[in-house]
């Protein structure tokens, strides 16, 4: 008898330890589908924020007065970020040296090099060199400082900066606003500081297209 209860024991043992993985495996499963479901909608609520985003972007764009072509910035270069990006849209688009590169704040860059699809741009933090006007002075922009500015001329901090209009680009393009106001180091002329337009954050631009 006692053997029969061993046995008896035994079984039943094994059909709960049996039940106990069993259930542990449908639970673990569950666990992982939901995880993989919980996952799935994340991403698909982070991609419908992007597009959102990307929609806003482009409609900012299209309010744009003028000749232009939207693009989108395709590389941009950690080791010379501040420089230059590379866009979606070249010769093919009428794109040409010389055109102006902006967004919905305004000039962030010009065109200096074009191929067939894409473009390459030097932004206005680089070293290119953009003629601007502030109120009744034209001036060289080049890294956000503009010089050879009358030393007896009153500039004023927080000055709206615009394009002159000399060369291809338009005038009258928003580059920003005066931060800062010095005299040049041999005391000849003044100097100023421009807060510009963010670029760090660049996705798509509009180039204007010159005639």
């Amino acid at each position: 008898m006692r053997f029969k209860r061993d046995i008896s024991i035994k079984i039943i043992v094994v059909f709960l330890l049996f039940f106990f993985i069993f259930g542990l495996g449908y639970f673990l499963s569950y666990l992982r589908f939901n995880d993989k479901e919980i996952v799935t909608n994340e991403v698909i609520k982070k991609q419908n924020i992007m597009l959102k985003d990307e929609l806003k972007k482009i409609q900012e764009l299209s309010t744009i007065d003028g000749d232009y072509v939207i693009g989108r910035v395709i590389v941009r270069n950690l080791y010379n970020f501040l420089d230059e990006i590379i866009i979606n849209v070249g010769s093919n688009e009428k794109i040409k040296e010389g055109d102006a590169v902006v967004n919905s704040d305004g000039l962030i860059g010009v065109v200096y090099k074009v191929l067939d699809k894409t473009s390459y741009v030097k932004l206005l933090t680089s070293n290119y060199n953009v003629s601007v006007k502030i109120g009744d002075l034209y001036g060289n922009l080049s890294q956000g400082k503009v010089t050879l500015l009358d030393k007896y001329s009153e500039i004023k901090e927080d000055t709206l900066v615009y394009t002159s209009g000399y060369g291809k680009i338009a005038e009258g393009i928003y580059i920003g606003k005066i931060k800062k106001v010095t005299m040049d180091k041999d005391n000849l002329g003044k100097e100023v500081i421009v807060d510009l337009i963010d670029n760090r954050h660049l996705n798509y631009i509009a180039v204007m297209r010159s005639k």
